[in-house]
């Protein structure tokens, strides 16, 4: 009944199908990075005439969609990717048990980063705030999660290397792959988010989610996410030092703390919430489909 295609490279292939079988379904398209090439040819004007709709993560790749390709405004749609509210809920998780593993007590301040070892992801800057604010603090750790990208091996071992001539042994924990984030996120204080460019960031959305005030770089797709002293702080990309204040603004007042993760989870109950956008994305199903009404409401029940 529709086709919903997750990468643009594929629509080739799908319409021309589509033409030649004689087909009626919609085409829909989830766009999740930008492009730097405009797509705005004869082969592309076709192709992007049979797509229906195109979802788009964030107001940065709404923008971009609209820039780089023919696409009308009024199909285009931002709908951002969400998290399962129920499974991230400090309800939910142990909020001693990853901070037991490390060796954390109850008077360490832990700040985390979540995310793949990629250029880009701001792992330098997030050990040189480390460095910074251990020399400052002796009850301060940092816990990074995650692993290399497919071939980006060397890059973590830089990362790893760089920790160590940094004298971060012992403050700077490398926890690896993990697939219990929801405890992870539950263990630290604060969120620290250096990315320099990102579509979006669903790891923020899983950090306020637990209730974790943030510490984010004002780039990209992030905007749609942090509210900027209300659900975490903004700093600049590229700046350790920046980065260190924000953290160690956080870090002296728990108060603010808290009040922020409240923010932060009510801002995704209210936005991000994975329900809420998987009804949404239901809801254009049926436009397109052009359903009715009672037709709807009995396909929702099930």
């Amino acid at each position: 009944d529709i086709i919903h295609c997750q990468h643009s490279r594929d629509l080739a292939t799908l319409v021309i199908a589509k033409k030649l079988s004689r087909e009626r379904c919609p085409i829909l398209l989830s766009k999740r990075v930008g492009s730097y090439i405009k797509k705005k040819d004869l082969l592309h004007r076709f192709l992007y005439a049979n797509v229906d709709r195109v979802f788009a993560i964030s107001d940065v790749i709404h923008r971009n969609v609209l820039e780089t390709t023919p696409v009308p405004p009024e199909r285009v749609i931002t709908l951002h990717d969400a998290v399962d509210t129920e499974m991230f809920s400090v309800s939910r998780v142990s909020i001693t048990r990853v901070r037991e593993e490390f060796g954390y007590d109850d008077d360490t301040l832990v700040v985390g980063f979540v995310g793949r070892f990629s250029p880009g992801k701001g792992h330098e800057e997030f050990l040189k705030a480390a460095s910074i604010l251990s020399s400052k603090y002796a009850n301060i750790r940092f816990l990074i999660v995650g692993e290399a990208s497919y071939g980006e091996q060397m890059y973590e071992q830089r990362i790893r290397a760089m920790a160590r001539a940094l004298h971060l042994d012992g403050i700077v924990h490398f926890a690896g792959y993990r697939t219990d984030i929801p405890d992870v996120m539950a263990a630290l204080d604060i969120f620290a988010f250096p990315s320099h460019a990102e579509a979006f960031g669903v790891v923020l959305i899983e950090a306020m989610a637990m209730e974790r005030p943030v510490v984010s770089t004002n780039c990209d797709g992030v905007l749609d996410i942090v509210v900027d002293g209300v659900t975490g702080l903004y700093v600049n990309p590229r700046d350790a030092q920046q980065l260190a204040d924000a953290i160690e603004k956080l870090g002296s007042d728990p108060q603010l703390r808290r009040t922020m993760g409240k923010a932060g989870r009510k801002r995704v109950e209210e936005f991000f919430d994975q329900r809420k956008q998987i009804a949404r994305m239901v809801e254009v199903y049926y436009e397109l489909l052009e359903m009715p009404a009672h037709l709807k409401s009995v396909s929702l029940n099930r």
